[in-house]
């Protein structure tokens, strides 16, 4: 609010307050809230009102009391004014937000709100201002009918407090749209498991057996807090993308997948840590994708009202363990390698193989994730090709003559790619000009192809 400067009185518009100038016959000016009833300096009493509108964000300075019965004494005038944030674009933050202060502190006494969101623009797909004229902009409701208001909130939720204008990504709200498919997928197992049951209540941190299920907890305790953090830091993006991290990645393609076998013969534990992390979802995900999450938590079992009245999830912080979580990421690298290895290598067996594991892990759990046939905390493994993990170690039979063939050609492939790229970086030209992130994904890229051939050789 510092180093103000004079504004526009009007813009010739054609809606808006009209301009409290009067001019009585003999064009002496007079500024008055009310109509005048004598010249002051000619003694007349016939005026003519100045026909222009004040510009539009006078009348809208006084939105935040105006909507709530201003200047009468209203209940929802006391109730809501001041109000906790105002959220806008940083273009109108002189034009708007610095005129509903002084308007607050000028006709309320304190300024209406304790703080202000300021979001990006959203820019069309090509950089352009979205414009009607232009014909770049987009029709929101064209989106909701192809991918749902959900998957459209979503992503507005994830670049909306971005520093830098955004351009439209239509495909990255295809990709909400399928993260709201993977939450119905998810709660299905539990309540085909649950057949109709009421689960029993999920087991105390100490009562816990099981690696996944001690490691799922701490996770979504983690995942809980950076969601209110984000929502309380006005970070809406890190909340939605600790949301989708969660529920995906660590609870759909990790915790879910190895519990299925368990849900399957009705587990009861997996059937309660299974709905206990699906209830903390919904409830957490609720404020940026109000409609499937409200939908999904009414189909879950056991008396419940509205999703947006229940509470919010900040009840599984006893479940936070830091040293599960690293140990688990090690078992997790060891399946990752696992099916990285198969997929790389032609003739690797889909299953079969053995595993010999440092420590006591959960070998159904290895197996569920990796179709390892043997699984086991061993001194000794058989012949065949080993791959040395953290945390243990694998053997997969010899692949047949024919598929080490195409192994070794697609060695061969790799080792020139990876020539070029070094060349490449040892290049002094291209090192000296090339933009440093071109550097970089040319660095990762290196990388990516020496361990692709260490799994290979």
């Amino acid at each position: 609010m510092h180093g103000l400067r004079d504004w526009n009185i009007s813009r010739q518009l054609w809606l808006g307050h009209r301009i409290p100038v009067y001019y009585c016959e003999n064009d002496h000016v007079i500024a008055s809230v009310d109509p005048p009833h004598e010249c002051t300096d000619c003694g007349s009493d016939k005026f003519r009102q100045d026909t222009d509108v004040l510009d539009t964000w006078f009348s809208s300075a006084l939105w935040p009391f105006a909507t709530l019965g201003w200047p009468d004494e209203t209940e929802d005038l006391r109730t809501f004014y001041p109000t906790n944030m105002n959220c806008t674009a940083r273009e109108i933050i002189f034009l708007w937000v610095s005129r509903m202060i002084m308007t607050g502190l000028e006709f309320m006494g304190e300024v209406p709100f304790a703080d202000v969101a300021i979001h990006c623009q959203v820019q069309a797909a090509d950089g352009r201002r979205m414009s009607k004229s232009l014909g770049t902009g987009v029709d929101p409701r064209s989106i909701v009918d192809q991918y749902g208001a959900d998957a459209l909130r979503a992503w507005a939720a994830s670049v909306a407090m971005s520093s830098q204008d955004v351009r439209y990504d239509e495909s990255r709200i295809e990709g909400y749209r399928r993260f709201c498919n993977k939450l119905w997928n998810a709660v299905k197992p539990i309540l085909i498991s649950l057949d109709g049951g009421e689960p029993r209540p999920v087991p105390e941190p100490e009562s816990l057996v099981l690696y996944e299920d001690r490691w799922i907890l701490s996770k979504l305790a983690a995942a809980c807090d950076a969601i209110a953090r984000g929502i309380e830091e006005f970070a809406f993006q890190d909340s939605i993308n600790a949301a989708y991290a969660f529920a995906w990645n660590e609870f759909c393609d990790w915790w879910l997948e190895a519990a299925k076998p368990r849900l399957k013969t009705a587990d009861p534990v997996a059937q309660a840590i299974g709905l206990y992390c699906l209830d903390a979802v919904m409830r957490a995900l609720h404020p940026f994708m109000p409609f499937v999450t409200e939908e999904l938590w009414s189909r879950l079992p056991g008396e419940r009202d509205f999703v947006m009245r229940s509470e919010w999830p900040d009840d599984a912080g006893r479940y936070i363990d830091a040293q599960v979580e690293l140990d688990f990421e090690s078992l997790m690298a060891m399946v990752s390698e696992i099916r990285s290895y198969r997929k790389s290598v032609s003739g690797a067996p889909a299953k079969g193989g053995a595993v010999k594991l440092d420590e006591e892990w959960d070998d159904d759990w290895v197996q569920a994730l990796t179709r390892i046939g043997d699984v086991a905390v061993a001194d000794q493994l058989p012949p065949g090709k080993a791959l040395g993990l953290d945390g243990g170690s694998v053997v997969f039979p010899q692949v047949e003559t024919a598929d080490a063939a195409v192994t070794e050609k697609k060695v061969a492939q790799l080792r020139n790619d990876l020539e070029r790229i070094e060349a490449k970086l040892a290049n002094e030209q291209f090192m000296a000009k090339a933009p440093p992130e071109e550097i970089a994904k040319q660095q990762g890229r290196a990388d990516e192809l020496r361990a692709a051939i260490d799994r290979l050789t």
